[in-house]
């Protein structure tokens, strides 16, 4: 890489959410670019959008185009990139991945508005198989898969959800607000949702958490089949290669914080069988 491209890709990642704002002597002091160069590469970047002139008041006064931020160009960019990420795609090799290693069903369900969405599926090999398929809505509050999603929304969210008339779909649905709320503590406790004939009876999914590059839980993937063959007393055995499937598929999302489940498992039961 040449010289000049390194000393742009060194100039443009300075700019952070701790420091959005940088005036040309402190650019150069702090990336060590004579001010000559780095004068030239911020005229290139606001030249072409990737960095703006910001006028701000300082002591009455208007100082106009003194500090440089970054540019619209990048928001374009951004969108770009977000528009090709497609979950599907992307979830795909580790779904695979995780129904090969058990021979399990394996889901994406996608929160759209109070419901979820499976909008993909692997099955099992088994000659019996759960039955979902692609384009099934399912609610929130019942079933791991989407109860997932209702976990991460923010509080008065999950209240006003919680408002609508609950329906019970098997033996095992949870039919009341103070249950559910429950159910969502111990959720956010352990890092993952068992369901247990729910939405139809004798199904049994394992489902966790997908983060995207807000740190907002838009999907949720999770192993389901039935309780002969997904125990609750095995969980540990089927979360963990779960955590790393979302892990990965949340840094392709644009994630940058590390997942915040995983390693410890024992630890993360402990946490759910206190509450």
């Amino acid at each position: 890489m040449s010289k000049t491209v390194e000393k742009a890709l060194q100039l443009l990642e300075i700019f952070t959410e701790e420091k959005p704002y940088w005036r040309l002597d402190e650019i150069s002091k702090f990336t060590d670019i004579p001010k000559p160069t780095a004068y030239r590469l911020l005229k290139k970047f606001v030249q072409f959008g990737y960095l703006q002139k910001i006028s701000f008041q300082q002591d009455d006064l208007v100082i106009d185009g003194e500090v440089y931020g970054l540019g619209t160009k990048f928001l374009e960019l951004g969108e770009r990139v977000a528009g090709r990420l497609d979950i599907r795609q992307i979830a795909y090799p580790y779904m695979k991945k995780i129904q090969m290693q058990f021979n399990e069903a394996v889901q994406i369900v996608m929160r759209e508005q109070n419901q979820g969405i499976y909008i993909e599926k692997i099955d099992s090999t088994r000659p019996v198989r759960l039955y979902t398929r692609v384009g099934r809505y399912a609610p929130l509050y019942a079933g791991a898969c989407t109860r997932i999603l209702l976990t991460y929304l923010p509080d008065d969210e999950i209240d006003r959800i919680l408002e609508i008339p609950l329906t019970r779909y098997a033996s095992q649905t949870p039919t009341s607000k103070e249950e559910i709320l429950e159910l969502v503590e111990q959720t956010r406790a352990s890092g993952f949702a068992y369901s247990d004939s729910e939405l139809e009876e004798g199904s049994v999914s394992i489902a966790v958490p997908i983060f995207d590059r807000f740190g907002t839980v838009p999907y949720s993937i999770s192993m389901a089949g039935f309780s002969t063959s997904l125990p609750r007393e095995k969980v540990a055995l089927f979360v963990g290669p779960l955590w790393e499937a979302a892990a990965e598929i949340s840094k392709k999302l644009g994630y940058t914080q590390p997942y915040p489940y995983g390693g410890n498992f024992k630890q993360h039961q402990k946490e759910e069988n206190r509450l």
